[in-house]
């Protein structure tokens, strides 16, 4: 795998997350493929088509303050053609009143080559357990 291309897709990656820190909706907008072929599951949500309705929901998300930070860990990268994914683990934090709540996600980032830069076509987050990493007593639920 070429290493200059890794890393521009590990940068798209890390300005993915970027965006849901800062809850930049214009940058999220440069993040993503601007087209029907975008798709992107949130954990515990159905599937959400076309970038338009993905650019909605993270609007929804933004507005109602629902994501104080994100922290990933385990990251993987590959590369094939014009394609290229992420795999890696979220650490979510929101704010519920006045107490932080912390969730953990394993998500898939796909990306696509369109000529000039790497674009998110596909990202799926899918609720999971506290990794044993993270647990007092060491033991992994999975």
């Amino acid at each position: 795998m070429n290493s200059e291309m890794k890393e521009q897709v590990q940068k798209a990656n890390d300005a993915f997350y970027s965006t849901i820190r800062t809850h930049d909706l214009e940058r999220m907008n440069e993040v993503w493929l601007n087209d029907s072929r975008s798709k992107c599951v949130h954990p515990g949500w159905p599937m959400v088509y076309g970038w338009e309705a993905i650019k909605e929901s993270w609007k929804n998300i933004f507005e109602a303050g629902g994501i104080s930070d994100i922290e990933v860990s385990g990251v993987s990268t590959g590369i094939s053609g014009s394609l290229a994914w992420v795999i890696c683990v979220e650490k979510i934090s929101h704010k519920v009143g006045e107490e932080i709540h912390t969730g953990y996600a394993q998500s898939t980032n796909v990306f696509e080559h369109t000529g000039t830069s790497w674009k998110m076509v596909i990202h799926h987050a899918s609720p999971m357990p506290v990794p044993g990493s993270e647990t007092e007593s060491g033991h992994n639920l999975q």
